[in-house]
């Protein structure tokens, strides 16, 4: 068997950073001596985890930068143009009940044109309409605006209980009620989502059908894994809680770099982040310059097991990051299921000319003489209608080629 040993890297942090060495867990090969597969996964995941480690930094740093921004630039914007929405649909709705010239078929466009506008009074305010505004969107969709807003709350419950009933979860969405706002609806899903874990890790122990003799060997497997791992991490930190113990040290410096390792110590021990308590106990070697231990194939497998689950959970948790109630607002300009794709600069700049179209259009509109305008809007949005209509076909039309093909 070779030898197995760890060898410290000494990195710069960022110059934005302090400049204190950053140290890299890798296992050197040795020469004439090729790494063994686990030493070799070991360093993949550990570069793996390190890199993920900078990105959730950076994706958290980015999000709270966005949602920074959003508050100064983007929310105001967003209020002016539900407000001057606000006026349009008010405006075409009295023009739609005041104009005789109008055709039937002209007053159909206008009232395609305030449903679209709803929809986006919608998407940048959370107030409720006031009542005028409740009456026009009862005359357009035909129900209240407060049935309606109840019967898609209710059917988003329904469709959420549906699905975990699908993974044979019960989900109890009886206190979720449409009174909440929507930041405390969403705090509570995601609080029942987290205590859906308990239900499905019980339901998976009980598996009814008799495991064969394979997935019983693989379980046995895993439960050993798992409790040499629990083993390891609770030596590392014992034997590190002994040696980073600040009562022991008399010098003021040394006490107060000992109570931050020993902070760091804890906070991973309680998180069973064995990623982290390795760390610690190699730059503790490394700081004490006392000969590394090799490292068997054994501790070996339960390390590279412990950092597979954390790079898994990282990556979950830097694909979600978005979804966090803290960046509601900001869930409206992810695109692509990725966090990197928003821009609110361009978001900005796309409101401000939202708003100085508005600004430019409603006047014409409340003019004395406005039919002539609102003619030159229908044909507009019935050109545009067209439009989107014939790009709907083409689309169908490729995809149908498509499955034929």
């Amino acid at each position: 068997m070779s030898v197995k040993t760890i060898k410290i890297i000494d990195r710069m942090n960022d110059a934005k950073q302090t400049m204190k060495p950053k140290q890299e867990l890798i296992i050197a090969k040795k020469e004439k001596q090729p790494l063994s597969k686990d030493q070799r996964t070991f360093n993949r995941l550990v570069k793996r985890l390190e890199k993920l480690r900078r990105e959730k930094e950076e994706t958290e740093k980015f999000l709270s930068e966005q949602l920074e921004f959003y508050g100064k630039h983007i929310h105001p914007l967003e209020e002016k143009t539900a407000d001057l929405t606000a006026r349009a649909i008010k405006t075409f709705y009295r023009l739609c009940n005041e104009l005789e010239k109008l055709t039937a078929a002209d007053k159909e466009i206008l009232i395609d044109l305030m449903a679209a506008q709803f929809d986006t009074y919608f998407t940048f305010t959370n107030r409720e309409p006031d009542d005028e505004l409740k009456e026009i969107y009862k005359f357009i969709e035909g129900q209240s605006y407060d049935e309606a807003a109840e019967e898609q709350f209710s059917a988003m419950k329904e469709d959420m209980r549906q699905t975990f009933e699908e993974m044979g979860l019960e989900i109890d969405l009886d206190d979720l009620t449409f009174e909440l706002s929507e930041e405390e609806q969403l705090r509570k899903m995601f609080e029942k989502i987290e205590g859906l874990k308990e239900q499905a890790e019980a339901k998976a122990a009980k598996k009814p059908r008799k495991k064969t003799k394979r997935q019983l060997a693989k379980e046995e497997r895993e439960r050993q894994i798992e409790e040499a791992k629990n083993k390891n991490i609770s030596a590392i930190y014992k034997q590190l809680a002994r040696v980073f113990h600040p009562d022991l040290e008399r010098d003021a410096e040394r006490r107060a770099e000992k109570e931050s390792l020993m902070k760091q110590l804890t906070t991973a021990y309680k998180q069973g982040d064995l990623h982290t308590l390795l760390r610690l106990e190699l730059e503790w070697l490394h700081k004490e310059e006392t000969e590394l231990e090799n490292l068997s194939e054994e501790k070996l497998k339960i390390y590279n097991q412990a950092l597979k689950q954390q790079v898994k959970e990282l990556e979950i948790e830097i694909h979600t990051a978005s979804a966090h109630p803290r960046y509601l607002p900001l869930q409206k300009y992810v695109r692509f299921f990725t966090v990197k794709s928003i821009n609110l600069e361009f978001e900005r700049e796309k409101l401000l000319a939202e708003i100085e179209f508005l600004e430019s259009e409603l006047p014409q509109l409340n003019a004395a003489n406005p039919l002539k305008k609102v003619k030159q809007v229908i044909r507009e949005t019935r050109e545009a209608i067209k439009k989107r209509q014939m790009f709907a076909l083409d689309i169908e039309e490729f995809f149908g080629k498509f499955r034929h093909d």
